[in-house]
């Protein structure tokens, strides 16, 4: 059962290496050990040097107590629930080559944790329970990432002879690895009943005491068996080993397809939405793929087709409680910076100057899609940086460090009160939606809970134009209150617009968003 808390819940992604550097005596030292195929590690002194095209072995210095010292702004810009990349003992800087599973990396944690009660240096997992209680202390969750699908080459299990089954091996008798990667092989649940109950009991372990983590987000989780049998089977199991220690607990995977049969069965609660959010979004707003690897130029702009991939999107998933928890993200840490993806090229690092990230990107677009993301059914999700536009091609460029000291505080500012908007609104974390426009370039859709309703509108087109909304292709209402809009900027000022007996006549600037308050006062007939 989808956890109420999770539905329309504001998340904030954090890749912890490059967010804040909180404690410098747990950085990685350059040379401290090699990573293969990269070679030694190199830990980088300029926090506001670019990622290099080839960075796994490369580190920053962010860390949790950076996360720590940052609760506050977290807190500030109204986030609900922090996403983790992976924090569990890696040598790499992303860390999806899990070394162990049961700890912490030490290179996240710090010796002593300012609310610790005991006189002594801390365990990295003490450290990281500590950490977890400041962060619910704060009002906040914490979702964990699970990589279950491959560990690292370096996992404590590798060298274990009597773990020999926990991978898979090819004709050769060589180790299979997930894509090829050798630094990832992967784990064979096929043949071990001794590695499903491992993971099941991993599962478990950190939702309990004394962490008590509010879930899990799980990587690559349709690749985890050699069929689907095996991989329903194993997320069935998983998915009630941990509800089972806490029946509030949120999981979602990530999944590229469509998610009906991996929802249908509760194996999980809800998805990564990329075919029903990222992808649609990225093709109307910007016309480029999502890593900005081709173009689909034809659906740019084009609102029957959004409207169409929504839809069909919508349908795939079992519940709207299930669509309701939907992780709705821009960007993240495997694709491009949606702000350069508004330049609407395509190019990679190493094709494109990193300086171009940022250059000739559209601002309008930005703000119109976050107006859509904060009222279109799911949980908005931000990627550490959105809020402040950081830019970049897709990975690794898209794991730049924070900017702390230059940030965009009116972006800032326009997120907080789009935030604070959706959290305000029943209408906006739960409602009912229906679209109502889909025409050219101009989109519409409301949200309605009880007597609560929105109304957002799109207009995506490089030109002025005018929207009917008739009450009968809505909901009984009166009234209409500009609550927010973008065009050149952006203005919350409220604004009672003009209602004529045909309904509302709304003319709307070139590449605009609004945001629209419909009420209907005693007399309209409901």
């Amino acid at each position: 059962m989808v956890p109420e808390w999770a539905k329309g819940m504001i998340f904030y992604q954090i890749f912890p290496d490059r967010f804040y550097n909180g404690d410098r005596e747990n950085d990685v030292k350059t040379g401290e050990y090699k990573y293969e195929p990269g070679g030694s590690v190199r830990f980088v002194d300029d926090w506001n040097s670019l990622p290099e095209t080839t960075d796994v072995n490369r580190f920053y210095g962010g860390d949790l107590e950076g996360v720590w010292d940052k609760l506050p702004y977290l807190k500030e810009l109204g986030i609900e629930a922090i996403l983790f990349n992976p924090i569990f003992k890696s040598p790499s800087n992303h860390k999806y080559d899990t070394t162990d599973y049961y700890v912490i990396d030490p290179h996240l944690t710090s010796k002593r944790a300012r609310n610790q009660t005991e006189d002594r240096d801390l365990t990295p997992n003490e450290y990281f329970a500590c950490f977890t209680r400041a962060v619910h202390e704060a009002g906040m969750k914490i979702i964990l990432d699970g990589v279950f699908n491959h560990c690292g080459n370096e996992n404590k299990w590798a060298n274990d002879p009597s773990k020999k089954d926990y991978f898979s091996v090819d004709e050769k008798g060589e180790r299979e690895c997930w894509w090829g990667v050798k630094t990832l092989p992967k784990l064979n649940y096929d043949k071990s009943r001794e590695l499903v109950e491992t993971m099941l009991e991993i599962g478990k372990y950190w939702v309990g005491a004394p962490y008590f983590c509010d879930g899990w987000r799980l990587d690559v989780a349709a690749d985890l068996g050699h069929s689907k049998t095996v991989n329903h089977s194993f997320w069935k199991s998983f998915c009630d080993a941990v509800k089972s220690v806490r029946p509030d607990a949120l999981i979602f995977a990530e999944l590229y397809e469509n998610p009906h049969e991996w929802l249908a069965d509760g194996e999980w609660d809800s998805v990564m939405n990329y075919e029903g959010f990222m992808d649609p979004v990225s093709g109307f707003f910007t016309g480029v793929d999502k890593h900005m690897e081709y173009g689909c130029g034809e659906l740019l702009g084009d609102a029957e087709a959004f409207a169409g991939a929504l839809t069909r999107a919508r349908n795939a998933f079992p519940s709207y409680d299930n669509y309701l928890a939907a992780i709705n993200q821009l960007d993240n840490h495997d694709h491009a910076r949606f702000i350069t993806r508004t330049k609407g090229i395509t190019g990679r690092l190493g094709a494109l100057a990193q300086e171009d990230a940022s250059a000739g990107v559209d601002y309008d677009v930005l703000r119109q899609s976050v107006v859509f993301q904060m009222t279109w059914p799911g949980s908005p999700t931000l990627y550490y940086g959105d809020e402040t536009a950081l830019p970049g091609f897709t990975d690794p460029d898209n794991r730049r460090t924070f900017p702390w000291g230059a940030e965009s505080f009116e972006l800032i500012d326009f997120y907080k009160k789009l935030i604070r908007l959706h959290k305000s609104s029943k209408a906006l974390r739960i409602g009912e939606c229906e679209i109502v426009c889909a025409e050219g370039g101009r989109f519409a859709f409301y949200r309605k809970y009880g007597d609560e309703m929105f109304l957002t509108v799109i207009n995506r087109e490089t030109e002025e134009k005018e929207m009917r909304i008739r009450p009968q292709n809505v909901a009984p209402f009166n009234e209409a209150t500009r609550v927010f809009e973008t065009s050149k900027g952006y203005s919350v000022g409220t604004k009672r617009l003009e209602m004529t007996d045909e309904g509302l006549l709304l003319k709307l600037p070139p590449v605009s968003s609004m945001i629209v308050k419909l009420t209907a006062d005693e007399k309209t007939d409901n």
